[in-house]
């Protein structure tokens, strides 16, 4: 799946065990994890391998693509957006 976030775009993913990693494409994304008390500047070229059950909030400081890598083809990926009037908008 993937994903294209406008800059300044704040969304929220509850993952589980379908997914097994985020690939930034394209732009600079930071992220926040529930499983780590440290934050992430990630830059386009940057996987991140994602743990069952963890919260990531993700703010793209530049326009951004983000692609999530799935190990089967139907995932337990939940999006809930930050402001009511943005929403990543699939590719």
């Amino acid at each position: 799946m993937r994903y294209l976030l406008a800059q300044g775009e704040i969304v929220a993913l509850k993952t589980d065990d379908a997914i097994e990693s985020l690939s930034l494409i394209a732009g600079t994304i930071w992220l926040t994890r529930s499983s780590d008390t440290r934050d992430y500047c990630l830059q386009e070229g940057t996987r991140l391998a994602v743990l069952h059950g963890e919260m990531l909030i993700i703010e793209a400081i530049t326009s951004a693509t983000l692609t999530v890598i799935c190990h089967e083809r139907r995932t337990g990926l939940h999006i809930t957006t930050a402001w009511p009037q943005t929403s990543p908008r699939i590719a």
